[in-house]
C-alpha cells in the first residue's frame, strides 16, 4: 500500500504509469476504521482496478468543538487494517492542505428538503462541511466510483446530490449497514461508550428492528410509537428522533408507505449515535 501524506505525493502516484487509465474506487473516511469501513474497501476492490482510501477528520462538519476534540484518531492502526485489505493508496492529508484559505465552507442550503431535517436540524452547518470536503476530495482523487455506508443515509443523499451538481462521470455506491453481533451499528464513536452505555445503546437497533417487523398498513402509527417508547424508557438514552420517512426526500410520512426508511438518533451518555433500517 502506498501512503500519501500530502496532495503532491497523491498527484505523483495517480499520474504514474501504473495508475493511468485504470478504474479507481474511492472510500472517503475520517479514520478510526472498523469492519463497516473495511466492507467498503472490499466492495471497491471487487469493482475497480485500484482503491484509494482517504483519512481526514474534517473540522468543518463538526458543529460541536468537543465532539471534534474527542473524535478518535488511530492512523497507525488504520493503515495496518487497510494494508491487510490490500488497499492500494492511503491518502491522509493535513487540514492546511485541504483548506489552504482557512476553514471556509460552501453552503448546501439549496440541496433540497432533506438537507434541513434530522441531522441537518440537529447539527447546523454539518452538511455544509460535508459537501465542502467531499467535493475537494473528489477533485483531488478523480475516482470512477465512490463508496459510502448506508448508516449515514442522509449523508448519502447529500453526496448523491453533490455528484449530480458536479456533473461528474462518477458512480455512487451505497453499501449496507454493518452491525456488531448484538445488532449495534458499527461506528467510530462506539469506542467512547462506557460499558453501561454500550449495553444501553442496543435499544436503538432493537427499536428499528421492532418497527420494521411490525410495519403494516393498519398499525404503523402504533408501531412507531411503541418503538419510540422502547428507547425513551431507557434512562441512559436520550432520543433525538425516531422517524419514518420517504427514502428520497426524507419527509416524514403521514400515511403508510411500504418502501420507507426508519431513522434514529440518540445520545448514549455524551455520545451521539445514528442508525437506520430500510422497511421491506
Amino acid at each position: 500500500m502506498i501512503f500519501c501524506k500530502g496532495i503532491s505525493s497523491l498527484n505523483t502516484v495517480l499520474n504514474s504509469k501504473e495508475f493511468r487509465n485504470k478504474s479507481l474506487g474511492f472510500v472517503p473516511t475520517m479514520g478510526a476504521l472498523h469492519q463497516g469501513h473495511l466492507s467498503l474497501i472490499r466492495k471497491a476492490k471487487a469493482e475497480n482496478d485500484f482503491v484509494v482510501c482517504s483519512i481526514f477528520v474534517n473540522p468543518t462538519q463538526f458543529n460541536n468543538p468537543e465532539d471534534l476534540k474527542l473524535y478518535p484518531r488511530t492512523l497507525d492502526k488504520d493503515a495496518m487494517l487497510l494494508a491487510a485489505e490490500n488497499c492500494d493508496i492511503l491518502f491522509a492529508p493535513e487540514a492546511d492542505e485541504m483548506y489552504p484559505d482557512g476553514l471556509k465552507k460552501e453552503s448546501a442550503d439549496d440541496y433540497g428538503y432533506f438537507i434541513h431535517v434530522l441531522e441537518g436540524a440537529h447539527r447546523p452547518g454539518h452538511f455544509d462541511g460535508v459537501v465542502t470536503i467531499v467535493r475537494r476530495l473528489f477533485e483531488l482523487v478523480n475516482p470512477n466510483k465512490v463508496y459510502f455506508g448506508q448508516k449515514d443515509y442522509q449523508q448519502c443523499l447529500v453526496v448523491r446530490e453533490l455528484i449530480n451538481r458536479m456533473n461528474a462521470n462518477l458512480s455512487f455506491v451505497m453499501c449496507p449497514v454493518v452491525r456488531e453481533e448484538d445488532g449495534l451499528a458499527m461506528s467510530s464513536r462506539n469506542v467512547r461508550l462506557s460499558e453501561a452505555e454500550r449495553k444501553a445503546s442496543l435499544v436503538l437497533s432493537q427499536a428499528l428492528f421492532q418497527l420494521s417487523n411490525s410495519w403494516e398498513e393498519n398499525s404503523w402509527v402504533d408501531a412507531l410509537q411503541a418503538s419510540r417508547d422502547l428507547i425513551q424508557n431507557n434512562p441512559l438514552v436520550k432520543l433525538d428522533y425516531l422517524v419514518v420517512c420517504d427514502p428520497n426526500s426524507l419527509k416524514e410520512l403521514d400515511s403508510f408507505q411500504p418502501n420507507a426508511i426508519a431513522l434514529v438518533a440518540a445520545l448514549c451518555g455524551s455520545t451521539r449515535l445514528i442508525d437506520n433500517v430500510i422497511m421491506s
